[in-house]
């Protein structure tokens, strides 16, 4: 009988040392573990919602209906994507650090390496010239030559001798402009260092009433996110002329080192309600009205020489009553930032009065 009390005495002891312990690490956790968690959220800097109407030239589209204007992205509303990254320009950076030539030749001097990486991607190993000053810079031979910016990201490859399609491409449409982009991947995408590609023809008309393609592809990824950041930061725009031939090609592959964090993103919807409120920026000069019909929406990067960070955006396409004697309609775009507004600093420019 003393031996039965004495297991049972134990028993209890250990019953009431595992709920002491299990007491101890929901403590420890509330207190460290958790208040640090919240702190990292709480931490991330503010960031600005930039407008630079007066600079940039004015986004608009052309179209019969706006089933006809497309892009390429490979963005989807039922994506399930919680939060994204946001990344400082580094260009934009250095450019507006660079306050003497000296500096400005330093940056110049780095960008040169990386063109020569690329030109020898392209087989230009030798019997080359490279010039550069503080605002641009050149490499060279008698085939072919690269040429980058102090403010820009992108690479302007130009064929001296246009390449020919080994197929024949009388007239540009849909079909034929996508097997450009395939011949152009299959021979060309190990120059940029991509084991897989897509393509990502732009669509939408001239102001005149003419076809207007826009010739892109860009690095596969592996997950949503990277195929969005690859879509806007490492893509190649494939130039013809007026015989199909390959002339150029823009390549552009973004310093993205510099990263500021992964903000919590908000629903298309929530971003609807935003532009109804007036918290927009757009680079038109047509303000953003509550009887306006919004026909399409994207989550796209803003991505231009102006724009000091890289933050995900909703494009709102937003059909104007006007329609040309063609009967063109007039699409306007407005963008809303998908960070949470937490995280976000608007100025009173930016915050507009409804017609």
């Amino acid at each position: 009988m003393l031996k039965l009390k004495q297991i049972f005495k134990t028993k209890y002891f250990i019953a009431c040392i595992s709920i002491l312990l299990i007491c101890c690490m929901f403590t420890f956790y509330i207190v460290f573990l958790w208040k640090n968690t919240e702190t990292k959220t709480v931490s991330l800097p503010t960031l600005p919602v930039e407008d630079y109407a007066t600079y940039s030239a004015s986004e608009g589209y052309l179209a019969y209906d706006i089933s006809e204007i497309y892009n390429g992205s490979p963005w989807k509303e039922e994506w399930d994507i919680t939060t994204l990254p946001v990344f400082y320009n580094v260009d934009f950076k250095n450019s507006s650090n660079a306050e003497n030539y000296e500096h400005k030749i330093n940056i110049m001097k780095n960008k040169m390496k990386y063109l020569e990486e690329i030109a020898q991607n392209f087989g230009v190993t030798d019997n080359y010239t490279i010039k550069y000053g503080t605002e641009e810079g050149k490499l060279e031979n008698k085939e072919i030559s690269f040429q980058n910016y102090i403010y820009d990201n992108t690479i302007l490859i130009t064929f001296k001798k246009p390449i020919k399609l080994p197929f024949e491409n009388t007239q540009q449409n849909k079909e034929q402009s996508e097997k450009i982009i395939s011949y152009f991947i299959d021979n060309y995408k190990d120059c940029f260092g991509w084991k897989e590609a897509e393509k990502a023809l732009h669509f939408d008309y001239s102001i005149e009433g003419k076809k207007y393609f826009l010739l892109y592809a860009y690095e596969k990824g592996n997950t949503l996110e990277q195929e969005l950041l690859n879509y806007h930061f490492n893509n190649v725009c494939i130039i013809t002329n007026e015989k199909n031939e390959i002339t150029s090609a823009l390549f552009k592959k973004t310093d993205l080192s510099d990263k500021i964090g992964e903000y919590a993103i908000i629903t298309s919807e929530q971003a609807k309600q935003l532009l109804y409120s007036g918290k927009y920026t757009s680079t038109l000069s047509n303000t953003f009205s509550q009887n306006m019909t919004i026909v399409k929406t994207e989550l796209v990067y803003r991505n231009t020489i102006y724009d000091s960070i890289y933050m995900p955006c909703y494009k709102f396409f937003v059909q104007l009553p006007h329609i040309e004697g063609d009967g063109l309609r007039h699409y306007d775009v407005y963008y809303i930032p998908a960070i949470k507004q937490q995280y976000l600093e608007y100025t009173n420019d930016i915050e507009y009065q409804f017609d």
